[in-house]
């Protein structure tokens, strides 16, 4: 009777330890990356960011007024023009015609511009994702000539060309700060956080180009069974 016992309390012990032996010999649980702080440059890009964003659409949405002023604009330009780029009859509906394909282009760059930039700034700010952001920050300001906006464009009025000029003077801050020695070991310890110290193999092709740590030690292994055998 005592032995019945025994092995009717052994049974569920067994069958608990079997139900959580898979868990624990299973696949690691993906945590999140250890923070890593954030330096004042980093902050003040995100900032920078901002203010390029806020004077990217002004600039848009001023260009949306002073008609008179850009239809003179226009002409001007037409009349500067040499080749196949100047018109001999330019018309008031050329000019209107003109001037709206100007405040279209100018509004819907400026919106996909700005939207880029903000999901960007805000990844900045994360680990996961830092490191690649400020590549892809740098590479929309240089597409879009975002520091060359500090030259005024001649003829335009005050309002869109003080947005324009700011706008500038906001990609030129955010270059500089996201290229400052802080910054970019701020990058730096994201991006080793990111990847984890002693992260499994990747599978598929980023496997191949994993770290080389790694790679060496999966050669060993893989060495050591060969003599084995």
């Amino acid at each position: 009777m005592p032995v019945s016992m025994r092995k009717g309390t052994d049974a569920p012990s067994g069958s608990a330890e079997s139900s959580t032996q898979p868990a624990a010999s299973g696949s690691p649980v993906r945590t999140d990356p250890p923070k890593v702080p954030i330096p004042r440059t980093v902050d003040l890009a995100v900032i920078a960011i901002g203010l390029e964003v806020v004077f990217t659409m002004l600039r848009a949405l001023a260009l949306r007024g002073y008609t008179s002023q850009l239809s003179q604009w226009l002409i001007d330009q037409n009349n500067k023009a040499t080749g196949k780029n100047h018109k001999a009859h330019y018309t008031a509906s050329d000019v209107a015609h003109d001037l709206a394909q100007l405040r279209s282009g100018v509004l819907l760059q400026s919106v996909i511009v700005s939207i880029a930039l903000v999901i960007l700034g805000l990844s900045l700010r994360r680990v996961r994702g830092a490191s690649g952001a400020r590549w892809a920050i740098l590479i929309v300001i240089v597409l879009t000539s975002g520091p060359l906006a500090v030259v005024p464009v001649h003829g335009w009025p005050a309002l869109p060309k003080v947005a324009g000029v700011l706008m500038g003077a906001a990609s030129i801050a955010v270059i500089v700060l996201i290229v400052l020695p802080r910054s970019m070991n701020y990058f730096r310890d994201c991006k080793i956080a990111s990847r984890g110290e002693g992260a499994g193999a990747r599978p598929g092709l980023a496997g191949l180009f994993g770290p080389r740590g790694a790679t060496a030690q999966r050669g060993a292994a893989s060495g050591a069974a060969a003599a084995e055998r």
